[in-house]
């Protein structure tokens, strides 16, 4: 847990912390593999192995099996072995993942690669946001929360990239080097103080945060761990069970509120895009040039990073509501276009051939808005928002919340198309913008500059008529 961050702190503390929180997020550059590897990947696997369309949407959603079942697990080992030591240890997760991609194309092989893939995914959701939160000064908080989705969506990019211009197996052997390359890295990294100040190894934590506050005063960085100390000794008064999630007004807040943005955050159709962007946007000329599907993706996967850039320069800035809203706002309207698009060239006998482009535009617009609120910001706040008797927890349910939905949209992608038509996945998708938009309005708080100890007074303070 952050305090003041001692009047802002030196250029050097903010640097360590944006090195611990950067090598960290590695691990959803790991993610983003996963998610990005099967648009490159699908029409190479139907050019030399036998596979069906429903073998390949069970490929694609196997992903969140994993995903659903090492929430809970995690967070429960995260207390118990510290945020650093879990991660690292099981890191042999993506490794083996990327092996078994390696040496096999066969469907069930690759459903097990994926459901490897799916549970790393569940753990590093669970375990990187509030590993975040709890070595950030609140300066730097919102800006070091947006790495989560610019590294997940580098690890998109860097499928996008890669897999068109190379074999199936060389791609395997570049992303089994991520995770080494993560390991490597972070090992050298701090634990958090916060984990440390929890089990009452209070010379560890000192040395963690001396490390993450260096140049600062001793005796601001006293001061912190200080503050860090007392909320943890308030916050660890309540037994640690899952019904204090909703045994105050502020969890159940909190709950609700991390809960929902989550959950709008994947039905807002990220997922599907991620995989089936390939087979979704058909070849289209523009300007003499031919934009195949695997240069639309690589487009779109560069401007997803730049947005979240963008993202990053404002959050701490403008803050997280100014910024959702409009994220969902413009997200919905770039769906409901996409939507219209496909409902008149696959449900009428309008001829719509000269505008190919347009779904394609559709996304970028999409991309642009999602990576500057509903995607970095969701993360932001689920890092934010429990205290310390209810972290891991919570945290372990949103990580499902992710899955679960994840999994519906992406497993009923192909079967919507099929069966009503590919607009109608758009209409789910910009509805659910919309919903975000009222909900973030109405229920969402401001967090910006604060404390996670004012934002934990401020959503038990703070009255709602549903909590």
């Amino acid at each position: 847990m952050a305090s003041k961050g001692g009047g802002g702190g030196g250029g050097d503390a903010v640097l360590r912390q944006y090195i611990a929180v950067g090598t960290a997020s590695l691990s959803f550059f790991i993610q983003g593999t996963s998610l990005g590897w099967p648009s490159p990947t699908i029409e190479k696997l139907k050019a030399t192995t036998p596979i069906t369309d429903a073998q390949i949407s069970w490929m694609v959603s196997v992903l969140y099996f994993g995903n659903f079942l090492s929430p809970i697990p995690a967070g429960y080992l995260m207390d118990r072995m510290g945020r650093k030591r879990m991660l690292v240890t099981l890191s042999i997760l993506p490794i083996l993942s990327w092996v078994l991609v390696i040496f096999s194309t066969d469907p069930l092989i690759l459903y097990v690669s994926r459901f490897l893939g799916g549970l790393w995914a569940g753990i590093s959701a669970t375990v990187i946001p509030m590993y975040q939160a709890e070595v950030s000064q609140p300066q730097v908080r919102g800006a070091l929360s947006t790495f989560i989705q610019i590294m997940t969506y580098i690890g998109v990019c860097y499928e996008y990239i890669l897999g068109p211009f190379v074999s199936y197996t060389t791609l395997g052997l570049l992303n089994v080097a991520i995770p080494v390359m993560f390991v490597s890295a972070f090992m050298w990294m701090p634990e958090s103080p916060y984990w440390y100040t929890i089990n009452n190894r209070k010379e560890e934590a000192l040395e963690a945060l001396t490390w993450l506050r260096s140049g600062l005063p001793r005796s601001t960085i006293e001061d912190e761990l200080q503050l860090i100390e007392h909320s943890v000794r308030e916050e660890m008064k309540n037994k640690k069970t899952f019904s204090d999630l909703i045994s105050t007004r502020g969890n159940r807040r909190g709950l609700l509120i991390v809960e929902m943005l989550a959950i709008f955050q994947r039905m807002s159709g990220i997922s599907g895009v991620m995989a089936f962007t390939s087979i979704t946007i058909k070849p289209f000329t523009i300007f003499g040039i031919l934009m195949t599907p695997d240069i639309c993706v690589i487009i779109m996967g560069v401007v997803w990073i730049i947005s979240t850039f963008i993202s990053t320069a404002l959050v701490d800035r403008s803050g997280r509501r100014p910024l959702l809203m409009t994220s969902s706002l413009g997200s919905g309207v770039a769906m409901t276009l996409i939507a219209i698009w496909f409902f008149l060239d696959r449900q009428t006998t309008l001829n719509v051939s000269h505008t190919q482009f347009l779904p394609f535009l559709g996304l970028l617009i999409y991309g642009l808005f999602f990576s500057i609120g509903m995607g970095p910001i969701a993360s932001t706040i689920q890092g934010e928002t429990f205290p310390a008797n209810t972290k891991a927890k919570a945290s372990a349910i949103t990580s499902i919340s992710l899955a679960v939905t994840s999994f519906i949209m992406n497993k009923i992608y192909l079967d919507v198309d099929n069966t009503i038509g590919m607009y109608f996945n758009f209409i789910l998708f910009a509805s659910a913008c919309f919903m975000c938009l009222g909900f973030v309005v109405f229920f969402v708080i401001e967090t910006k500059g604060k404390t996670l100890h004012d934002i934990q007074e401020e959503l038990n303070t703070k009255k709602s008529d549903l909590v």
